[in-house]
């Protein structure tokens, strides 16, 4: 949760050196075997030649776009593999993710008790989530994750109280963030978990957030009533200038590197805040049509996940999806929400994609060519 430019430095120098060394070791070839993979592939190398027709295009704006289009790849393709060849990757991951939102909150709250940080109106948290919009998107996904995947299989009351504990200050956070578009795109998910998933842990989290919305309107709090009273954010008229903007260039866009100042509510706006109408903008039809066989292939996959008991991954893209039709700007960003509440679901995708029967991968040892664990189950995390 923390992300200012030097913790971005401290990655590239530390993190990504680590994940190009053990990118062989992993075997990256067996992932073209991904559809999903293929496709993701596809649509970052076609958003970096949609450059090449940009009226802002220069050099040093074609490197960055190549170092963040590298960037975003390499998260996805080490993401999958991990998954693939470890198949407690992916539990591992959603209890650090919910370790680091818990305890980034209650630093949160704990300063804001102490009257260390205050906000005026909207709450926001550290780093990155410092902003109500992408911070609210950020909980929102670990609060999915704690209560569609670790509240469900914890084996104690510790363990269980510790997630209860997580999904309760991403509750409040979201809340007090004033964000509507996070809880819209919390709603479409709960709708789908209540369909889906395990409907008591749906219900009782709709259930933790209405109690939250009333006590909150009881106490007066302004997040809250901004919830209702405020108006739209001046999101109709930027989405109506991109929509003319596209009917000018509709086949090929703008190309990535164009900039734009829509008219915002809050002042002049570089992002169109939706992410099929900024892709259109950019890429115009092809980046339209790649996307949307990205999003399909994924929701394919997870529906047929889903239909053998792993449902998290439809609750994620829902969620994810539908933030995204409120505050994002691409798909193809330097370190960022993106790469949470997008890039990772479709990259696990792609693992269960290659993983034997649907299994969310084989043992560390090797391959598993049952896809199943030594009990005869098959292996799924979630």
């Amino acid at each position: 949760m923390l992300e200012t430019r030097g913790h971005r430095n401290l990655f590239y120098l530390t993190a990504v050196p680590l994940f190009l060394l053990s990118l062989p070791r992993l075997g990256y070839r067996d992932l073209w075997g991904s559809a999903l993979a293929r496709l993701a592939l596809a649509y970052l190398g076609y958003f970096f030649i949609a450059a090449l027709w940009s009226d802002g295009l220069t050099l040093p704006a074609l490197g960055n776009l190549l170092r963040v289009t590298l960037l975003a790849l390499l998260f996805f393709v080490t993401a999958s593999l991990l998954a693939l060849r470890d198949r407690g990757f992916e539990r591992r991951l959603y209890v650090w993710l919910s370790l680091v939102a818990g305890a980034s909150l209650l630093a949160v709250f704990t300063a804001l008790l102490a009257g260390t940080i205050v906000h005026e109106v909207r709450l926001g948290g550290f780093g990155i989530a410092s902003h109500p919009v992408i911070g609210a998107t950020l909980y929102g996904f670990v609060l999915l994750t704690s209560a569609f995947v670790l509240l469900p299989r914890s084996a104690s009351w510790p363990a269980r109280l510790l997630w209860l504990g997580v999904i309760g200050l991403c509750t409040a956070f979201m809340l007090l963030s004033g964000s509507r578009g996070p809880l819209i795109a919390l709603a479409a998910a709960l709708v789908l978990g209540l369909a889906i998933a395990d409907r008591r842990i749906a219900i009782a989290v709709a259930c933790l957030f209405a109690a939250g919305l009333v006590i909150g309107l009881l106490a007066d709090f302004r997040p809250f009533e901004m919830l209702f009273t405020r108006g739209e954010s001046g999101h109709f008229a930027i989405w109506r200038e991109a929509l003319d903007s596209i009917a000018a260039r509709p086949w090929f866009g703008f190309g990535s590197l164009a900039d734009f100042a829509f008219t915002g509510k809050n002042g002049p706006s570089r992002s169109p805040h939706n992410l099929l109408l900024a892709n259109q903008l950019y890429g115009g039809l092809p980046a339209t049509l790649l996307l949307a066989a990205l999003i399909g292939t994924a929701l394919w996959r997870a529906g047929q996940a889903a239909r053998d008991g792993a449902t998290i991954y439809l609750v994620l893209l829902a969620f994810g999806l539908t933030a995204s039709l409120f505050d994002s700007r691409s798909l193809v960003q330097n370190i960022g929400r993106e790469w949470i509440t997008l890039w990772l679901p479709l990259a696990l995708l792609a693992a269960r994609e290659l993983a034997p029967q649907g299994s969310a991968g084989p043992n560390p040892a090797g391959r598993n060519p049952a896809g199943r664990n030594p009990a005869g189950r098959p292996a799924s995390p979630s």
